[in-house]
């Protein structure tokens, strides 16, 4: 592999831009979610489709969740940078639910 991946990150961001050209879109989202997969495994579009539907929806959905809270680190950085106030607002309500969530589980009785 070559010391930097200067060419493989110029690729992704090319097929970032035809996505969202084709998409009429300002955000590539669905091409993130797949971009390693399109690339690294699939000649065709035939090919890539073919090994999509080999994955279960369950598995899908449960990568999905986990690459979202991987993620979920770098946007509160990034909306904390755009937008401190919502950003902050927004925490204290993830930090009130989450409160209120665990204030019924301790009053909740076993059962």
């Amino acid at each position: 592999m070559p010391p930097d991946n200067l060419k493989l990150e110029a690729l992704f961001e090319e097929l970032c831009c035809h996505q969202r050209r084709i998409s009429g879109r300002k955000s590539a989202r669905p091409l993130r979610d797949l971009r390693q997969s399109q690339v690294l495994l699939a000649q065709s579009e035939v090919e890539l489709l073919q090994q999509l539907e080999q994955v279960s929806l369950a598995d899908y959905h449960a990568q999905r969740q986990r690459l979202a809270k991987a993620e979920e680190a770098r946007q509160n950085l990034y909306r904390m940078h755009r937008d401190p106030a919502n950003a902050a607002r927004r925490l204290v309500e993830q930090h009130a639910a989450r409160r209120a969530e665990l204030a019924r589980a301790v009053a909740a009785p076993p059962p």
